[in-house]
């Protein structure tokens, strides 16, 4: 695998990864697309923390750490690396093809059960699993 191919296809699976949280803020996304270690979010009231850490969460059990990895998995073929970029363009796409996009652009993703949020308050606790379950099904 060249390079040239690798970059390509980084650049193509960040995108596509990105797509997901087209909207966000830039900071907001930056946030959520951050996999390697801990995260802390300083930021004042109504300004999307718990957005964040939703879709932070979403990310971590949809793609894995591939978000902020330079690693590409062998098995990656041209028509692959075609598709994602296809993909990442935007269009409407069947429930096939948005699969085998997140199949690509998957690196070791996250157990439900290996993620923990804390909270300060019951009631922001009650907020988050609510918004998990809107975002991810029952399974949060």
């Amino acid at each position: 695998m060249d390079k040239l191919f690798e970059q390509r296809f980084l650049d193509a699976r960040r995108q596509v990864i990105e797509r997901d949280y087209a909207s966000l803020n830039d900071m907001q996304r930056k946030a959520v697309l951050a996999t390697e270690g801990p995260l802390l979010i300083l930021a004042g009231a109504g300004s999307g923390k718990t957005t964040v850490l939703i879709h932070r969460i979403t990310n971590l059990l949809k793609y894995g750490r591939a978000s902020d990895s330079r690693e590409v998995p062998d098995y990656i073929t041209e028509n692959d690396l075609a598709f994602l970029q296809a993909y990442a363009q935007g269009g409407v796409f069947t429930q096939q093809e948005e699969s085998r996009a997140r199949l690509l652009c998957t690196l070791e993703p996250a157990m439900p059960w290996q993620v923990i949020a804390i909270t300060f308050t019951n009631k922001a606790a009650g907020e988050l699993k609510q918004r998990l379950e809107a975002a991810i099904g029952p399974d949060a």
